[in-house]
């Protein structure tokens, strides 16, 4: 599964060892990170800043990133606008958000403030974060479930679903899968 990772400049800044901790349970987790961008951020962060190009470069990734991703873990332990944005973004697009808020820091009005079915609140320790996350990326791990969505089609793809169902015995859904399936493997 594909797990996109947000936090705040201000995270990388307070609170680096356990954005660090945060990558390393969801590779250890067997998951890929759409963006390995912690440690190259607050190496940058630490020498120069960021130019105005840098932070377009940035900007484009992340959505790019969420787009490609199956989850969202977000630190929105410090009210963030780009965090901010980046969850209503992966919001929009239905995907499964963590929003996470260390435990030790002041409260977060944004952190309790979004409400949606897709969003999920968590208080994190160091001691309590690895059971967080791995409930969380195997609540959506979609690897594991079928997966579901509304195809409208026209009359005649209706019929001809309808004449191989009761020629082949297949379901509708059978037909239609078998026939992704082989043009996924006709493109590799």
């Amino acid at each position: 599964m594909k797990v996109h990772f947000i936090a705040s400049k201000l995270s990388l800044e307070k609170d680096i060892n356990a954005l660090r901790q945060v990558m390393s349970i969801v590779k250890a987790s067997g998951h890929n990170l759409a963006r390995d961008w912690v440690n190259e951020a607050y190496e940058a962060n630490l020498k120069t800043g960021r130019t105005a190009e840098d932070w377009s470069l940035i900007y484009s990734e992340s959505l790019g990133a969420i787009a490609g991703s199956d989850v969202i873990i977000a630190d929105a332990t410090y009210e963030n606008f780009a965090v901010g944005y980046q969850v209503a973004a992966a919001v929009q697009q239905k995907k499964p958000v963590l929003l996470l808020r260390h435990k030790a820091a002041d409260k977060n009005a944004f952190v309790t403030g979004v409400e949606d079915g897709w969003v999920k609140h968590e208080e994190y320790t160091e001691e309590n974060i690895e059971k967080i996350l791995k409930k969380f990326l195997e609540e959506n791990d979609i690897t594991t479930k079928d997966m579901r969505f509304n195809f409208f089609i026209d009359r005649p793809i209706y019929n001809y679903l309808r004449w191989s169902a009761l020629k082949t015995g297949k379901t509708k859904a059978e037909i239609l899968r078998e026939l992704v399936q082989r043009e996924i493997e006709n493109k590799e």
